[in-house]
């Protein structure tokens, strides 16, 4: 037992280093945690803290019912196997979590930012020697960030960003180094182009902001807000990776409102990521109220393939579009009561908790949500892996930090 005691917090900075690095290696480090971690195993009790991780088991076992009216089974046990993390992380941590201590919980923490810094490094070396050798689209979204789709990792830079920012290291220049850190990430996040990574990090930045000044009670600097309004604007417009696709954005939310319908028609060609994601939650929409109850967990895409070629969109059915939204997509697969069922996920820390909640663990939930609007976040293995894992370790933290203060 001593043995598994000493390995388990090493299994935790392994998985969040190789989530980022090389996530289709994870598998073997996700199994070691689990037998490790019974080392630390103890008879659970019920807390309501607990709720989003037991949820999150529900969930899981909702996508299994949902296998029993799937005709696609191929497809719907590769998902279910894929969403195993949503079953075995909160299992892990209902049967440890008494016995968690702050070094698992910064030693998973680490493992994130080491695999940010990993993945930064590669990212940019290959790009400079793209570069070097004659490249010109080096530093273009699809080429630039290393091992998985831009989004999941820039959601997993923009976190890593908030575990540096938490830490009180006890180091030389600490916060110039913490600054150097951000700015490499905002630039890299810029060169990824995820829009919703720039809504969340802008939302979480405002919200930080916000925070800061009423913890400190320093009421003036509410008035540098229209300044730093005036700065942001400025900032946004200089960047035309950012103004141009809000501008893109704009336009295409107003062709849409103009008539609906003839927008549906009129974009069948179209593959612009705006257009996309209209006409994709439009046919979603469409198929949730058809099927409240959900498809089938095996059946998501051959619906949505079957809806796109029905409406002429056959570059979606060809292209194995999503829905670009985690809420619609799980609408389709399982229903509108496991719709509900995700939001309680993700907002249970906040209804659970309430003045109590760690920060960092609102920062967790918001960056996430804001994803999920965007994103079919949860249908790959970085987006349920990340999400499980984080959610995991910020929940366990919430007890780690309950007892020290018992304990003061």
């Amino acid at each position: 037992m001593e043995v598994l005691k000493k390995i388990f917090p090493w299994t935790l900075f392994i998985i969040g280093l190789i989530l980022v690095v090389k996530d289709q290696l994870i598998a073997p480090f996700i199994i070691l945690a689990f037998i490790s971690s019974v080392a630390y195993w103890k008879r659970p009790k019920f807390n309501r803290k607990l709720w989003p991780a037991i949820g999150l088991m529900l969930f899981f076992v909702w996508y299994l019912l949902g296998m029993s009216y799937s005709e696609n089974l191929t497809y719907g046990w590769k998902d279910i196997e894929s969403k195993l993390s949503f079953l075995i992380f909160p299992l892990m941590l209902l049967l440890s979590y008494q016995n968690w201590t702050k070094e698992m919980v910064f030693r998973a923490k680490d493992g994130l930012i080491v695999g940010v810094i990993v993945s930064i490094v590669i990212s940019f070396g290959r790009a400079f020697v793209c570069k070097f050798n004659g490249g010109e689209i080096c530093f273009r979204n699809d080429q630039f960030g290393y091992n998985m789709h831009a989004t999941y990792l820039s959601v997993m830079y923009i976190m890593s960003v908030f575990f540096v920012f938490e830490r009180d290291w006890k180091i030389k220049n600490a916060l110039i180094l913490k600054v150097i850190y951000v700015l490499l990430i905002l630039v890299s996040i810029y060169f990824m182009k995820s829009l919703s990574s720039f809504i969340a990090a802008a939302f979480l930045m405002t919200g930080v902001y916000f925070w800061l000044v009423v913890k400190s009670k320093k009421w003036v600097y509410f008035s540098l807000i229209p300044i730093l309004v005036i700065v942001g604007i400025i900032a946004i417009n200089k960047l035309p990776a950012i103004s141009g696709e809000i501008k893109r954005t704009i336009e295409t939310v107003n062709d849409y409102q103009k008539d609906p319908d003839d927008f549906i028609k009129r974009k069948v060609n179209w593959n612009e990521s705006n257009t996309v994601r209209i006409v994709v939650w439009n046919f979603s929409s469409e198929i949730i109220a058809d099927h409240p109850l959900g498809v089938g967990t095996g059946d998501v895409k051959d619906q949505l393939f079957s809806v796109y070629r029905s409406n002429g969109y056959d570059l979606f059915a060809e292209k194995q579009l999503n829905a670009h939204n985690q809420f619609l997509q799980t609408g389709i697969a399982i229903g509108v009561g496991a719709m509900l069922l995700l939001f309680l996920v993700l907002v249970g820390p906040l209804l659970t908790n309430g003045r109590k909640l760690i920060p960092i663990l609102a920062v967790f939930i918001s960056l996430v949500f804001i994803t999920c609007l965007f994103e079919s976040f949860l249908e790959r293995q970085a987006g349920i892996i990340f999400f499980s894992f984080i959610l995991i370790v910020l929940i366990a933290e919430q007890f780690v930090s309950t007892n020290a203060l018992s304990e003061r």
